[in-house]
């Protein structure tokens, strides 16, 4: 079976669960676990899974 490419349609913004300010930008292709930011507002580590 072959694989089928999706395109990306929408961007969305990530936001930290603590404060709600935007961290980064990601559209509804994106695949993310195991990546940790640190928040600029709220000082704290933000692990990613999208």
């Amino acid at each position: 079976m072959e694989h089928m490419i999706k395109i990306p349609t929408e961007r969305k913004w990530f936001r930290c669960p603590c404060c709600g300010k935007k961290l980064l930008i990601y559209d509804d292709t994106a695949k993310c676990d195991g990546v940790y930011i640190n928040c600029r507002e709220c000082k704290r580590e933000v692990k990613i899974k999208i």
